[in-house]
């Protein structure tokens, strides 16, 4: 499987080549070599720098980029989730996340170059630009049996698992332009193409991911079977990435649709990447309105609430798993705090059916009583 998208690409660099990326001084890497090779403007700030941004700080530019330190302890990214609750509000763009050390890899400058740009092409619907994340990470977690990613606990819940024994067999499972010019046998055979891979992240809504490449064929925790019929383990997943039939008029969920309104637009409800802009799909490949509340829960933007079970098809409950992730919990969301509880109307009962009533009966009993003396008359 092989996707290009030369005019988007294209139109992606345009965009990203205007705008900064933001590193972490001491921490940027190949991928800081590839964005100035790139034309991409730059910029680095200290560790002290970055604990004082602001969210509107991190939102002034176009992707914060956490490169790949050539392997390394998770503890090399401990500012990423000391800060997390300050610079996480800030990516309302495009998020790539990559679980592999990508370095000294044959096609590491194309799936650098290409996944720097896609984090930096997000735009709002009306065209305004957006912040992303680029995230590789590296092998931090590769002897792990299971671990969550406390960096990204403001987006959602996010394990992985490592002892992959560097796992080789790739395989690409969406579309995304961070993929173009790349294929299965390019990713494969990478020494350790794969270091851990994700067993659950939330998937639902427009700020669900979707897996992009995949550790084909292992099982076990986490394993999905995707459209293509193929099963494996996700280990490059994005938000934004398009699934290979979206926008074709036909909704697949086997593919991870939510919708298809045979576009690849945003802001129609369905969005380009066949996700529910509500954040709430009715499991027929159509979505509840944001203005409504429907059975899995409260609507908006806000705390997030798991419902308790999944819409099917045919309108009822039943899904055991969530949807296009076997391990993911897709979160709902609420506007604010939870909404307060308002009695009904009270309604004035009406009259009895039965019998009619056509009178009342009072009896009153009255004594009356004299103390004054009054004589006979004659």
């Amino acid at each position: 499987m092989k996707f290009s998208h030369f005019p988007l690409l294209a139109s992606l660099a345009a965009s990203a080549i205007a705008q900064d990326l933001l590193f972490l001084e001491g921490f940027q890497y190949k991928e800081y070599d590839e964005a100035v090779a790139l034309g991409i403007s730059t910029k680095t700030v200290t560790e002290a720098e970055w604990a004082a941004m602001t969210t509107a700080d991190f939102a002034k530019f176009k992707a914060l980029v956490i490169p790949d330190p050539r392997c390394g302890s998770v503890s090399s990214v401990k500012f990423l989730e000391d800060s997390k609750d300050v610079w996480s509000p800030a990516i309302t763009g495009n998020i790539i996340l990559i679980g592999m050390v990508v370095m000294f890899q044959a096609l590491e400058d194309t799936l650098i170059d290409n996944s720097i740009k896609f984090a930096a092409a997000g735009t709002t619907p009306a065209g305004v630009p957006q912040t992303g994340l680029y995230y590789a990470l590296s092998c931090y977690y590769e002897s792990e049996e299971s671990a969550k990613v406390e960096a990204l606990s403001w987006f959602g819940d996010f394990t992985v698992r490592g002892n992959l024994d560097c796992y080789n067999k790739v395989h690409l499972v969406a579309e995304s332009t961070a993929m173009d010019s790349l294929d299965d046998e390019s990713l494969s055979g990478w020494s350790c193409s794969v270091h851990e891979a994700f067993a659950s992240y939330p998937s639902v809504g427009t700020n669900g991911f979707q897996a992009l490449a995949i550790a084909q064929d292992i099982l076990g925790v986490g394993s999905q079977t995707f459209g293509d019929g193929t099963r494996g383990l996700p280990y490059i997943i994005s938000r934004g990435a398009t699934p290979a039939k979206c926008g074709d008029g036909v909704w697949d969920e086997k593919f991870g649709e939510e919708c298809d309104d045979h576009n690849l637009l945003n802001g129609d409800g369905c969005s380009l990447s066949c996700k529910c802009e509500s954040g709430l799909p009715k499991g027929d490949g159509t979505c509840y309105p944001s203005n409504t509340t429907t059975p899995g829960g409260p609507t908006g933007t806000g705390s997030t609430h798991p419902p308790t079970s999944y819409p099917s098809a045919s309108g009822g409950y039943g899904y055991s798993v969530p949807y296009g992730n076997s391990s993911a919990t897709p979160t709902y969301s609420y506007p604010g705090s939870y909404p307060s509880y308002t009695p009904p109307p009270y309604v004035t009962p009406a009259c009895p059916t039965g019998p009619k009533i056509i009178g009342v009966e009072i009896i009153v009993e009255v004594t009356y009583s004299l103390s004054t003396y009054i004589p006979c008359s004659t």
